[in-house]
């Protein structure tokens, strides 16, 4: 009765006479279970074998006919289980277990009870178990080959922006004696450098990037800027492939956003650097980019479509695209560098923003990304271009549609844009208009046509109607691949693909303005804003225990003017400020990793002195360690500002402004 609970079927059996007893059965069982033959132990078993359990279970069940087999096992232990498998049957029921049990009173006999039990559960858990377990040993072992991969495929990323920085220094230093292509390869170098710094990030938080956590900063930047330096960190692979780039622009009437510029631009540079990788020498790539409708006046949507005729991806493939470390198995991938992680950090920045990305890929066609995004407006004030109302411009490219975007442009602002497609066309068209009552007031070429390029044109036009007509070169790639020779061929100034509204209002508003078009893009040049706010005699305390980093933050500081105290560890920063007479110090710069003392506990050990200046004194973090647990640390340990490294000079100013005007 005990044992009926956990069995379905209970035997008695007497091993020496052959004997076989039926004790327990319960009703509706399989038909193999509560059988008994003859009453005979053997008979039973035998039955049980040839007529129900499959074959691959038989030699394992056949042993239990024998008693001698079974006493051979009870010299082991009292009792033992064996599992098998029966054929289907009514009940649905098809793993069993058989537990028998020595249960002689003494060496002269040999009595056992055995018992049979459904246990379908326990082995499909078993089941499940084992699959996942299988599951997971599989993953740990993609994840751990992936991770050991990954130092040696992340130098592509990293080297795409480091490729920028080491050739606009050289750049810089073959025309030292020209401060305008200096200033412009200054301001490439530190676009790139903060591309690269914010990968950097990345790479070393895994943990951010693989769970989505990553943390979006909102600040006021321009569209047409961000598109300008994605396509400064993409062309050097563009031109080493030779590559065709075709960027547009579609009813774009917000061009001024909030938003992480830094991290919408590190997706937009993972996906172009993907096509560059992925397209045969001398393919198309191209970016279009096109405003949605919202309902809201405080938001506007934008769609960015980014495509390629590359070698494209297979239908397998794209289910695991967003994986991290994941990459196609192709002979054509795997000679490629990347670390699979460019797709995973592209998507988690897009979801972020509440936006999507749609991929559309054949292989030996090529793939489509559509990026859309929705971004707050910031409340800027229209450029006034009421001054070139009605003015002519002849538009210059080969690419009909392109041509016609441009045209529409003018026409949104006021001017008479007018296009043709071809340089020979473009140079009869001038020639006709000079001659007539309303000659153009500029011309816009498309740097790269068939037959006659743009600089061609230009020459061309000048040698028609002469040097009076403003020339202005548009293209999607540098200005400085094709300079020396357009200036050499007449051209006045240089307009980025894509073009914007507001590029071409400041572009002509500046010629009126000076008599001339302006020399080119306008380079960024925050040094030049830094030195402009002056600090002069306000004394500062800079704690840096590395010798070159606090040469480099001192020379920075005193360009603004500042005074500077030195201290090579946190306990030396402590002991300055004691020894110092009370408001001696109007900030202090403190680096966290230090010997000696730490930045936190000199911050804390500072801010404990009990004197008013102690605890006024902005303290502000200099340091290496930048991602947003390290903000909370330094606020916690009574910190004001957290400034990380490599120094950005926008951010260091609003810090001095905010505390010391």
């Amino acid at each position: 009765a005990a044992l009926s609970g956990d069995y379905d079927v209970i035997y008695y059996a007497d091993l020496d006479r052959d004997s076989c007893q039926l004790i327990q059965s319960r009703p509706d069982l399989p038909a193999h279970l509560g059988a008994l033959i003859d009453g005979s132990y053997t008979k039973t078993m035998r039955f049980l074998v040839d007529n129900y359990i499959l074959p691959e279970y038989q030699e394992r069940m056949a042993a239990l006919c024998d008693p001698a087999a079974i006493l051979e096992r009870f010299a082991q232990g009292p009792d033992f289980s064996v599992r098998y498998q029966v054929r289907p049957n009514d009940q649905g029921q098809e793993y069993f277990e058989l537990h028998m049990a020595d249960v002689s009173l003494s060496a002269a006999e040999h009595v056992t009870v055995y018992g049979i039990r459904c246990v379908d559960e326990a082995v499909n858990a078993e089941r499940i178990q084992r699959q996942l377990l299988q599951d997971a040993l599989a993953q740990a072992k993609k994840a751990s080959s992936a991770k050991t991969d990954f130092l040696s495929k992340v130098s592509h990323d990293i080297r795409t922006p480091m490729n920028a920085i080491i050739g606009m220094t050289a750049i810089a230093e073959a025309h030292l004696d020209d401060p305008a292509r200096v200033r412009d390869a200054l301001g490439k170098i530190s676009t790139s450098s903060r591309y690269l710094l914010g990968l950097i990030n990345d790479v070393l938080d895994m943990s951010k990037i693989e769970s989505g956590a990553i943390t979006l900063n909102e600040e006021a930047f321009n569209l047409s800027d961000l598109l300008n330096n994605l396509l400064t960190m993409v062309q050097p692979q563009i031109r080493q492939g030779g590559h065709h780039l075709d960027v547009r622009i579609q009813d774009i009437q917000h061009e001024d956003v909030l938003g992480d510029s830094l991290r919408i631009q590190q997706a937009f540079v993972n996906i172009m650097s993907n096509a560059v990788k992925y397209t045969p020498d001398g393919g198309t790539i191209s970016l279009a980019v096109r405003e949605l409708p919202t309902r809201t006046h405080k938001l506007a949507g934008y769609e960015f479509t980014f495509r390629d005729n590359g070698i494209g991806m297979s239908q397998e493939y794209l289910k695991h695209i967003f994986e991290p470390f994941s990459r196609a198995e192709d002979v054509r991938v795997s000679r490629i560098q990347g670390t699979g992680l460019g797709m995973t950090i592209t998507q988690n920045i897009v979801g972020q923003m509440g936006g999507s990305i749609r991929v559309e890929s054949e292989e030996g066609k090529g793939s489509t990304f559509v990026v859309t995004i929705f971004l707050k407006l910031q409340d800027a004030q229209e450029l006034d271009a009421s001054e070139l109302a009605d003015l002519p411009v002849l538009v210059v490219d080969d690419d009909q549609d392109a041509c016609d975007s441009v045209c529409e442009l003018l026409h949104q602002i006021g001017m008479r844009g007018e296009g043709c497609t071809s340089g020979r066309e473009a140079v009869e068209r001038v020639r006709q208009a000079e001659d007539g009552p309303d000659p153009f007031y500029a011309v816009i070429l498309d740097w790269r046509m068939p037959e006659m390029d743009g600089v061609e044109t230009a020459k061309a036009i000048r040698r028609a109607v002469g040097s009076d007509l403003p020339v202005i070169i548009l293209s999607a790639y540098d200005w400085s691949d094709v300079e020396p020779e357009a200036r050499a061929a007449g051209v006045n100034a240089f307009l980025s693909k894509p073009v914007f509204r507001s590029g071409l209002i400041r572009q002509f508003k500046a010629i009126r303005a000076d008599g001339g078009p302006a020399a080119g893009p306008a380079p960024q040049d925050q040094l030049r804003e830094f030195q402009d706010s002056r600090y002069d005699g306000v004394r500062v305390l800079l704690v840096e225990d590395n010798d070159l980093n606090r040469e480099i933050a001192r020379e920075i500081l005193e360009m603004a003017g500042l005074e500077v105290d030195e201290a090579e560890n946190g306990k030396v920063a402590v002991d300055k400020v004691i020894a110092g007479e009370s408001g001696l110090y109007r900030m202090i710069f403190m680096d966290i990793q230090m010997p000696v003392m730490s930045g936190y506990d000199a911050a804390m050990a500072i801010r404990s002195l009990g004197r008013p200046d102690s605890l006024s004194v902005p303290i502000v973090a200099m340091t290496a360690n930048a991602f947003v647990e390290d903000v909370q640390a330094a606020k916690a340990a009574g910190m004001n500002e957290h400034l990380a490294k490599p120094i950005d000079f926008d951010k260091l100013s609003a810090i001095l402004k905010k505390y010391l005007n």
